[in-house]
């Protein structure tokens, strides 16, 4: 009986050194024994880079040398040019430096996968037990969303926007201060509550239209936390003369009209697109702000150049949210994701790269300055100056956001955008000054809407012509060419003989 339970004993030894000897293949060949490897990365440009990760990146891998792709020389070669399709001149850009890592924003993610350009992150992600743990709430679904469920790239930092508020003028006048996930009528409900406050140059509002871009601008941000869209999904036709829409345009034109919101006026004299106006949240003439990470370093700096700021005992909260969905943001954004090219013949280095750009090590040096960037690991970042940083945290990013003006599949003249925003300006202005109903704002803007997005169509329809045009008489000027060149060798040869 000892023997056999000694045998067995041996033999168990034996299945486990050879499942040790002969275990799960790595999905990535690891790198060489001496750590060796080069990589070629897509990035703005190599000071940056090298600021950014690449100096960290090193110190752990010294012997993984860079190449970066400057995205800079693509847009300086196209600046000077008219009627660029610049998803036409990327392709172009990519094909020609093939990059194995690229930086990406999740619209241009999604194309590429669409088009077998990036690499499956899941299956190394899964053998090597990467910590998707770590990222806020929803951020890891966003990405696959866009991979059609698939992973296909991972993000470092994310950008959202915030409500600041400065909490002396609400303690001032007994106001209820702004919470996390107030909707937009919750928002300009409280911002009216300071309409009675002061006069003249000495009028408080509740809320600052920052930026300029008058009621329009106003309306637009709104209807970024709704499901309200511009066009019918297929993007051939504008609606917009309907019950969801004429509801925001009578919250935005109320809030601008009572005094409860200041918004800029549209200036069209102004290339910038907006008027020169003060701003009113530094000195302290405005309750409620709207704005990104970078804000915090304005407070602080403010007083340095602008004699006229006030310190600001400030707080901030999340932005406003869709009452269908609380507890998501249609205000997060992801620019800098990064992905692997499938074609990398790099990709062990490639991901060990993109591995380190995303891990924690990266996320708590990032925790310890505030560059306007936020982490995607939401362990580190705690507070900022003493304020908890709650508010940029507290919604998760939506999985599937479709932006108002549609998604990958509507084509949208670019002469219309600039156009339909001067009808929508024009149109909420008349309301404001009571000259038009919401009513027969909302039929106006439909109508002449679908007046701009016909003409437009027509101007890009013509432009493509004249284009196919222009390259169908250089081809031929060049066969033409080729075929006289042809002539005369053959005639010289003739007559040489």
């Amino acid at each position: 009986m000892l023997k056999k339970w000694k045998i067995a004993l041996l033999l168990t030894m034996v299945v486990a050194l050879l499942s040790g000897c002969f275990g799960e293949k790595p999905v990535l060949d690891e790198l060489g024994k001496d750590g060796k490897g080069k990589i070629k990365v897509v990035y703005h440009n190599e000071d940056s880079f090298y600021r950014q990760y690449g100096n960290y990146f090193n110190v752990k891998y010294p012997d993984i040398e860079f190449e970066i792709v400057n995205m800079q020389e693509m847009y300086q070669e196209l600046q000077d040019k008219e009627n660029v399709d610049y998803e036409e001149e990327r392709k172009k850009f990519l094909d020609k430096h093939k990059p194995d890592v690229l930086m990406i924003d999740l619209d241009t993610m999604e194309k590429l996968v669409q088009e077998g350009k990036l690499y499956n992150l899941d299956a190394v992600i899964a053998q090597e037990k990467f910590d998707l743990e770590g990222y806020m709430p929803g951020l890891v679904d966003m990405i696959r969303e866009r991979g059609g469920g698939s992973l296909y790239g991972l993000a470092p930092y994310f950008y959202t926007t915030v409500i600041y508020y400065n909490a002396e003028l609400f303690r001032d006048h007994n106001i209820e201060p702004p919470r996390n996930k107030m909707t937009w009528q919750e928002i300009l409900d409280l911002s009216s509550r300071f309409a009675s406050v002061g006069s003249g140059e000495n009028q408080i509002y509740g809320y600052y239209q920052r930026y300029g871009g008058g009621a329009q601008e106003l309306l637009l941000d709104i209807a970024n936390a709704s499901s309200l869209r511009f066009f019918d999904a297929k993007g051939e036709k504008l609606v917009f003369n309907t019950d969801g829409w004429k509801q925001l345009v009578k919250l935005t034109t109320d809030a601008i009209r009572n005094k409860g919101v200041y918004s800029q006026t549209w200036d069209e004299g102004d290339s910038r697109g907006f008027s020169s106006d003060d701003d009113l949240f530094f000195k302290g003439r405005a309750a409620m702000i709207m704005d990104g990470p970078w804000f915090i370093s304005q407070i602080k700096n403010r007083a340095m150049w602008d004699k006229e700021a006030k310190p600001i005992d400030w707080g901030m909260v999340s932005v406003p949210v869709d009452p269908a969905s609380p507890d998501e943001s249609s205000y997060a954004s992801l620019n800098e994701v990064y992905a692997i090219a499938a074609d990398s013949p790099n990709k062990r280095a490639a991901w060990e790269f993109v591995k380190f750009v995303n891990g924690p090590e990266m996320a708590k040096a990032a925790s310890r300055s505030m560059d306007g960037n936020l982490p995607t690991r939401n362990q580190f970042m705690k507070e900022i100056d003493g304020k908890s940083t709650e508010a940029f945290y507290a919604l998760r990013p939506k999985a599937k956001y479709e932006s108002m003006w549609g998604g990958p599949d509507v084509e949208v003249p670019s002469e219309f955008y600039s156009d339909f925003r001067t009808i929508l300006d024009k149109e909420l202005r008349a309301v404001i000054d009571n000259k038009k109903t919401v009513d027969e704002a909302v039929a106006a803007i439909q109508s002449e809407g679908e007046a701009a997005l016909q003409k437009g169509r027509e101007a890009e329809k013509a432009r493509k012509e004249a284009e196919q045009k222009a390259k169908g008489e250089g081809g031929k000027a060049a066969e033409d060419n080729h075929t006289e060149g042809s002539g005369s060798g053959e005639t010289g040869a003739s007559e040489g003989d």
